[in-house]
């Protein structure tokens, strides 16, 4: 599992990283909107979840210290992050900043 979430990271692609858990009420919540959001983008944006009670180690890895957890990635580099649930204008412009970075 590691080394294909660290191949998505590095990807030139923008990848939008979801750490989340099965217990979590937002993570349900934010979840699939993020998930449609991505989508509509055309492949413009790659997506992982990764369910921290199953990476535990890679959540800490990178400071996951709450979900729902989002960051994104270009070439390896952490270009964003959010915490919690956030409204669908402001997930739209997490993605836009993801691929104009």
């Amino acid at each position: 599992v590691i080394v294909s979430v660290i191949q998505v990271i590095n990807s030139t692609s923008p990848v939008v990283v979801d750490f989340h858990a099965d217990w979590c009420g937002p993570c349900r919540t934010l979840g699939p909107r993020l998930e449609e959001k991505v989508s509509g983008r055309n492949g413009a944006v790659l997506m992982a979840k990764i369910n921290i009670d199953q990476a535990g180690e890679l959540a800490m890895d990178y400071g996951v210290t709450a979900v729902p957890t989002v960051m994104s990635f270009k070439n390896g580099e952490r270009i964003g992050m959010f915490t919690g649930v956030i409204s669908d204008d402001e997930i739209d412009d997490f993605l836009d900043d993801a691929v104009n970075h």
